[in-house]
């Protein structure tokens, strides 16, 4: 499964406290979409205006509209500015399927470059030179270990009349990255230099807010947590056999999911902790074959407690911050969710320990991975 890494790099305009520009990312099982915005000047009010900016496209887009039909929308919404006192803002676009065919948008934002084959390239965008707001498109595909790069002005512009007289263009950058690339083993660490030669030209500041946007196409890390008996057991094997053929890591949360775990897999549960331990922290068994195995409600219930903490602060490695690390270090974390009713959930003792559900707990779990940029996916059985 393909998977589009995105990092940004961004420097303040020298002298502010408050970035002008703003990203903003959002994955799906059938696409990826990351949003570049550039608000017009520097500090509070640009800001405000990238991040306006960055969120009605994406509300527009989530609502049903096009991509093509929000970018012109809301670069239509712009000749307001153009003007009136109205928040200005330049961005740019892409939307990026699964087999890694994109589409990228662009209104008053440089042209993107795609790295491939370690060849940069610049992808001239075509306009309708008839709308009020001209918006430039562009397309290609995303090939593992290809990258595409989404620069806001401060890049372009940098060095303007002072080395480069009108700055050091699309067309330099894109040059100069191709001098640099033999020199690095990955693009980010690419994309760096470029933010430091952008300093260097424009006399060792940053003249504006810079950024540089840097997605790259690379095989997906998975995790698959199953977690739940299925509602019949009918179902037991079949899902069994989906869940191990599933790529990545596999983690078993429940005492009764790991007993379906091990009766279809004809393999023994061996105990690793047998009892509570460390203040609390649930038993952990293994089955050959499994990467975690675990309690269900109180181990996700734990979790979700430390989750977002920095890995630094995982001192114990227990079996609760060992799923945290997994959760890390996965891309895309599928949840195979049995849904047979377990009493247990609903008595008072369970309460008192202040514990959640396992339905509740793991809409909070999936949200939190989502805000840190993971791709999940919810399967029901």
């Amino acid at each position: 499964m393909k998977y589009f890494e995105n990092n940004t790099i961004q420097e303040l305009k020298t002298g502010k406290i408050l970035c002008g520009d703003y990203t903003l990312c959002d994955r799906s099982v059938e696409r990826t979409i990351f949003i570049l915005c550039d608000g017009i000047g520097s500090g509070v009010y640009a800001n405000i205006a990238a991040i306006t900016c960055a969120n009605r496209l994406m509300e527009l887009i989530d609502s049903g509209h096009s991509m093509r039909a929000a970018c012109e929308s809301v670069a239509l919404s712009m000749h307001t500015a153009r003007k009136q006192e109205f928040p200005f803002c330049a961005f740019s676009a892409v939307k990026i399927m699964n087999n890694g065919h994109f589409t990228v948008f662009v209104y008053e934002n440089p042209d993107p470059v795609i790295i491939k084959n370690g060849y940069a390239m610049r992808l001239k965008t075509e306009i309708n030179a008839e709308a009020l707001e001209v918006v430039g498109e562009t397309s290609g595909v995303l090939d593992l270990k290809d990258s595409l790069l989404l620069f806001s002005d401060g890049v372009t512009q940098a060095g303007l009349g002072q080395e480069y007289t009108l700055g050091i263009g699309i067309d330099g950058i894109t040059e100069y990255i191709n001098r640099k690339i033999p020199q690095f083993d990955d693009v980010l660490s690419l994309g760096r230099r470029v933010m430091n030669k952008t300093a260097k030209i424009s006399g060792g500041c940053y003249v504006d807010d810079t950024t540089i946007a840097v997605i790259t196409c690379r095989e997906a890390k998975q995790l698959t947590v199953f977690t739940g008996p299925p509602v019949s057991r009918e179902r037991d094997k079949e899902i069994v056999e989906k869940f191990l053929s599933k790529q990545g890591k596999h983690a078993v949360c429940g005492s009764t999911t790991l007993e379906v775990v091990a009766r279809e897999m004809g393999e023994e549960v061996d105990f690793v902790t047998s009892s509570m331990s460390l203040f609390g922290t649930p038993p952990e068994y293994k089955i050959k074959g499994i990467d975690l195995v675990s309690e269900g409600a109180i181990m996700l219930n734990q979790v979700n407690n430390i989750l977002g903490e920095s890995e630094e602060r995982f001192l114990e490695l227990t079996v609760v911050e060992r799923l945290c690390l997994l959760f890390y270090e996965a891309d895309v974390v599928l949840f195979m969710i049995g849904n047979a009713m377990n009493e247990a959930h609903g008595t008072l003792k369970f309460k008192q320990l202040g514990l959640m559900p396992r339905q509740t707990v793991l809409k909070i779990i999936s949200k939190k991975l989502r805000d840190m940029g993971k791709l999940v996916i919810e399967e029901n059985y």
